[in-house]
C-alpha cells in the first residue's frame, strides 16, 4: 500500500460521527497513513474512537496512522486521553 494523506473537518461529535464513518473508511481502503486534522472544530470520545478505529485498522495492515497538523480541539482531547504521542508522533517536540 503507498502512503496517502488526507484531510478531516467539521464537528466530530455524537452528533454527527455517523457521517463521518464514511469519509474514513475509503481511508482505511486505501492504507491513508497521513491525515490533516487541523480543519476538525470540535472532537469528542465518539470522534476519538473513530479515530481510533482507522489506527487500529491500518495497523492491521502494518500502517502507522499519524495525525497532524492537529487543531486545538483534536489536541486537547488527545492530551486529555494521553494519546498525543500515540496518534501524534512528534508531538512532544512541537510543544513550546
Amino acid at each position: 500500500m503507498s502512503d496517502h494523506s488526507s484531510a478531516l473537518s467539521g464537528e466530530w461529535t455524537i452528533h454527527s460521527i455517523a457521517q463521518h464513518r464514511e469519509s474514513v473508511l475509503p481511508l482505511l481502503d486505501m492504507g491513508t497513513t497521513e491525515v490533516d486534522v487541523s480543519g476538525i472544530t470540535e472532537l469528542d470520545s465518539a470522534g476519538l474512537q473513530l479515530l481510533l478505529a482507522l489506527q487500529r485498522g491500518l495497523a492491521r495492515r502494518g500502517l502507522e496512522l499519524r495525525l497532524h497538523p492537529l487543531s486545538s480541539s483534536v489536541r486537547d482531547v488527545l492530551n486529555l486521553y494521553g494519546l498525543d504521542a500515540t496518534l501524534h508522533p512528534g508531538a512532544h517536540e512541537e510543544q513550546r
